[in-house]
This record gives C-alpha cells, structure tokens and sequence, in this order.
C-alpha cells in the first residue's frame, strides 16, 4: 500500500495509529497509579475521599492533558520508526509495547527532553556571546 505516493506500508499506518493508542494506554495507567494507594484497597468508608463537583472538573482536565501528552509521544515514537522496522507482527507488538511504557513515562520524557533541549540552547547562545566579547576586546585593543 502507498498511501498519497509517500510511501507508507501498511505497517507504517499501523504504527502511527497504534503507538499513540498504546501510549494513551500507558498514560491511563500511570494517572491511575498516582491516584490510588498502591498498598491496598479501602478497608472502611472513611478511607474513601469525595472530591467537589470544581475539583472533579479539574483532576478531569488533567487526566485529558495527560492522556493528551501520551498519544503525543505515541505519533514521535510511530514516527521514529516509519520505514525502519521488520514488518511482522512481533515488531508492531514490541514497538507498541514500548509506546505504552512511553505513554506511561511521558512527563518525565518531556521534562528531560526539555531540560535537554534548555541546556544546548544555553550553551550556544553562552558560546555565542563569549565569542562576542572576545570579537569587543579585540576591536577595543586596536
């Protein structure tokens, strides 16, 4: 299959539908795991905690910005490997594994990455600006 004469595979399309499907899944379970207690289920009914109607509200946008997040890091994982895999069924199960293992990780993938990013920046534009001053102190000396 070709899809609009760019090349793309069947498996190609597959990969860009199911990694952000898998890491949507992944985000899913990591809210799921910061809002219960790990340690056990409820033992009586004080241990239950009703949030207000605003609330509510809230922790629902945060849930569809994480989810959100997820299928975003889903489409540059499937992206990732567009063109670059062995097209069988094993791959796609392994690369959509790991899409959920991203999707479960993904605030701490786009904080790195930021953080990444922040500090190549700084050190270009650091890099830059000390061969600024070095260029200021040679027009100053002549």
């Amino acid at each position: 299959m070709n899809l609009l004469g760019l090349g793309l595979s069947s498996y190609d399309l597959a990969l860009l539908l199911v990694c952000p499907i898998g890491a949507v899944i992944g985000g899913f379970a990591q809210a799921i795991v910061q809002t219960i207690d790990l340690s056990g289920p409820p033992r009586n009914e004080s241990d239950m905690r009703w949030a207000s109607p605003e609330l509510e509200k809230l922790r629902g946008a945060w849930l569809c910005l994480r989810l959100i997040l997820g299928a975003i890091l889903g489409v540059v994982i499937g992206l990732y490997f567009v063109g670059a895999i062995k097209e069988n069924p094993a791959t796609i199960a392994k690369i959509t594994a790991l899409s959920i293992l991203a999707g479960y990780a993904a605030p701490k993938i786009w904080g790195a990455q930021e953080r990444i990013v922040a500090a190549k920046i700084n050190s270009i534009v650091g890099a830059e600006v000390d061969d600024l001053k070095v260029a200021t102190k040679d027009q100053d000396s002549s």
